[in-house]
């Protein structure tokens, strides 16, 4: 017993050190994932932006509405990079590694996922150019989680390439996930703010309805709120853009003002 007890001992240091020096690669690869969250994001907020033809809201916003955007890929991106570094400080030999239940599900993955996600990539296109808006946006949904875990599981194939010299793994598969990642990040998000954009046009109601001081009977939609300034657009509009304008809040009432 003391001499298992001595062994577990001296495995769970061994990991433990392992980990730690790790942890370079582990912090450098939140960093790039923090700036792929804040890219998406803002594909995603210019998209949107611009179905209402109000680009220019951009210029006035702080950028952190961005990563307001994007909070919740971002924590989805964290967690995937969790699993995808669990247990590699555990790794005794290249052939334990193989046999990790997990490690093959990401081999798996990063095999037949790149073929799936650029399947999905290519009918979100055909489905928002043929104006399925509601499709689309399930789809793009589903491609996010896709794209994600397409993600950690090349991210785990190269962290293991890297602290593993003597496992010969061939990554042509990987680097292909990477750059189908690479292009996802714009797709997706920009797709996605696309038709949340069109959705919100052809049922504006899913929009806060409010009303401006000196124009009591018509009502407006509120299409974005930063701090003290509001911008709105008529609910009723003719063409394909309707015309926003910036207010303030001061300005603004969510229940028809009484004359």
């Amino acid at each position: 017993m003391p001499r298992d007890d001595n062994q577990k001992a001296q495995k769970a240091r061994t990991g433990a050190r392992r980990l730690i020096e790790q942890a370079p690669i582990a912090f450098a690869g939140l960093a790039v994932t923090t700036g792929l969250a804040y890219l998406a994001g803002s594909f995603y907020t210019r998209a949107y932006f611009a179905e209402f033809g109000a680009s220019w809201i951009l210029e006035e916003v702080p950028a952190a509405i961005y990563f307001s955007q994007s909070w919740i890929p971002l924590l989805l991106i964290l967690f995937f990079v969790y699993l995808a570094t669990t247990n590699l400080g555990l790794i005794d030999s290249p052939n334990q590694l193989t046999a990790n239940t997990k490690f093959k599900i990401s081999v798996v993955v990063v095999q037949y996922g790149s073929g799936l996600f650029s399947l999905l990539l290519v009918v979100i296109l055909l489905l928002s150019y043929a104006g399925a808006t509601f499709a689309a946006i399930v789809l793009s949904v589903i491609s996010v989680v896709v794209l994600l875990w397409l993600l950690a599981s090349a991210l785990e194939l190269w962290v293991v390439r890297l602290i593993t010299e003597d496992l010969q793994m061939d990554l042509t598969m990987a680097s292909i996930a990477c750059v189908l990642v690479a292009v996802g990040l714009y797709v997706v998000p920009a797709q996605l703010g696309m038709n949340r954009a069109r959705a919100d046009k052809q049922a504006p109601a899913s929009l806060l309805t409010v009303y401006l001081h000196g124009n009591t009977e018509k009502e407006y939609k509120l299409l974005f709120a930063a701090d003290e300034r509001l911008y709105v657009f008529p609910a009723q509009y003719e063409g394909n853009y309707p015309s926003v304008e910036g207010t303030t809040a001061a300005n603004v009432s969510f229940l028809p003002i009484e004359k």
